[in-house]
C-alpha cells in the first residue's frame, strides 16, 4: 500500500516499472486472488478517493496517448512515402547517368586490355542452330579435285548427299596434285569453325576419323570409289549407302559434278545454296585481304571483276580451238590426248 501510494503521489506511478499500467494492473489482479507474495498493498485498504482518481488518471493518459498516436500516424506515413519517393528518382538518375558515363569511357579504358573483346565482336557474335540427332550410318570421306570453284560446288554437293543419307561427313580434303599444286588445307581457305557449327542442325561433319579407324587408315583398308558423274539420289541411295553400312568409311576420290542439278528434291537444292553461300565462308586472313582490294578498287570509281577461264585446265578439258592457229590447235590437242589416257 505504501509503495502503490507513494508512486501515485509522486506522479509515477504508471510508468514505475517497464509498461505503464502494468503495476496497478498487477496489483488489483493480486489483491482479487491474494495469491501474490511479491506485491503486498491491498486494494481493498486503498481509499475509493485515490482508486477513481487512478482511474481517472489512467484514462485521461489513454486518452492522450491514443490521440498522440492518431495524429502522429498519417504525417509518419507522409514523410515515409516522400522519402520512398525521392530515393527512387535518385536512385534511377545515378543508374543513367554511370550507364551514358560507361559508353562514353568504355572504349578508352577497356582499349588496351587483354582479356577484353572488341565491340564489334561481342555485339556480332554468330548464333548457330542446336544440333541434329539422328542414327550414323558411317563415315564418309571426300577428296575434291578441280579448281577452287570445282572443289567449292563438290563440297557443296557431298554435304548435301551427307545429310540424304544420314552419315557423319570428314571435312574434305582439298586437290593438291592439280595444275595449281596449292599445299592449301582446308583451314588454310575456308573458316573451319563457321562450316561445321553453321552446319550442324542439318549434318555431323567431324575433322578426322574416331581413332577406332586410324589403324585402317593408316594401311590403306578404307574402301575407295569415283562416284559416277551427274547422279541422281537413287544412285547414291542404292548403290553408296549399302556400302557404307557395309564398310562403316568410305572415301569418294572425285567430287567434281557427281551430282545432277536437275530433278533434285527441293531440300538437297537449299542445303547446295545453303552451303555455297552461307556456311563456305573464307578464313579471316583471306576475308581482310578481300575486303583490303575492295577499297583499294572502290576509291578509283566503280569496278568490274571478270573470271575469263581460260586457264590450262579450261583449254585441256574444253573442246574449244576458237580463235586459235593451227599450231596451237596442234598443241591442245597433245594436251588433251595427254590428260585423256
Amino acid at each position: 500500500m505504501r509503495r502503490c501510494r507513494r508512486n501515485y503521489e509522486k506522479g509515477s506511478f504508471f510508468f514505475s516499472s517497464k509498461h505503464s499500467l502494468k503495476p496497478l494492473r498487477n496489483c488489483k489482479s493480486y489483491a482479487q486472488s491474494r495469491a501474490s507474495n511479491t506485491h503486498r498493498c491491498h486494494w481493498k485498504a486503498m481509499p475509493k478517493l485515490i482508486w477513481w482518481e487512478f482511474e481517472l488518471r489512467a484514462f485521461l493518459s489513454q486518452m492522450k496517448t491514443a490521440d498522440t498516436i492518431a495524429s502522429m500516424l498519417p504525417r509518419s506515413r507522409l514523410h515515409l512515402w516522400i522519402i520512398r519517393a525521392s530515393t527512387t528518382v535518385l536512385f534511377w538518375t545515378c543508374i543513367i547517368q554511370l550507364t551514358a558515363l560507361a559508353e562514353l569511357w568504355r572504349p578508352h579504358l577497356l582499349h588496351n586490355w587483354p582479356f577484353c573483346m572488341n565491340q564489334q565482336d561481342s555485339f556480332n557474335q554468330e548464333i548457330y542452330p542446336p544440333k541434329r540427332i539422328y542414327q550414323n550410318n558411317g563415315y564418309l570421306m571426300v577428296s575434291c579435285n578441280g579448281g577452287l570453284n570445282q572443289m567449292r560446288a563438290g563440297i557443296c554437293d557431298m554435304v548435301a548427299i551427307s545429310k540424304h543419307l544420314n552419315v557423319t561427313l570428314v571435312i574434305p580434303k582439298l586437290d593438291k596434285s592439280s595444275f595449281w599444286a596449292d599445299p592449301s588445307e582446308f583451314g588454310d581457305i575456308f573458316d573451319l569453325n563457321h562450316f561445321i557449327l553453321s552446319l550442324r542442325d542439318q549434318v555431323r561433319i567431324i575433322r578426322k576419323l574416331p581413332p577406332k579407324f586410324h589403324e585402317r587408315l593408316k594401311d590403306g583398308r578404307v574402301m575407295t570409289k569415283p562416284p559416277v558423274s551427274w547422279s541422281n539420289v537413287s544412285y547414291y541411295e542404292h548403290k553408296i549407302l549399302p556400302l557404307i553400312k557395309k564398310y562403316k568409311v568410305l572415301h569418294l576420290s572425285r567430287t567434281d559434278s557427281r551430282l545432277a542439278n536437275n530433278g533434285m528434291p527441293i531440300e538437297i537444292q537449299r542445303l547446295r545454296c545453303r552451303v555455297n553461300y552461307h556456311a563456305l565462308r573464307f578464313a579471316p586472313q583471306i576475308e581482310e585481304l578481300g575486303s583490303k582490294l575492295i577499297k583499294l578498287l572502290k576509291r578509283k570509281g566503280s569496278f568490274l571483276a571478270l573470271h575469263l577461264r581460260y586457264e590450262m585446265d579450261m583449254l585441256a578439258f574444253s573442246g574449244c580451238t576458237h580463235g586459235c592457229i593451227r599450231e596451237e590447235e596442234e598443241e591442245l590437242t597433245r594436251m588433251r590426248s595427254v590428260r585423256i589416257f
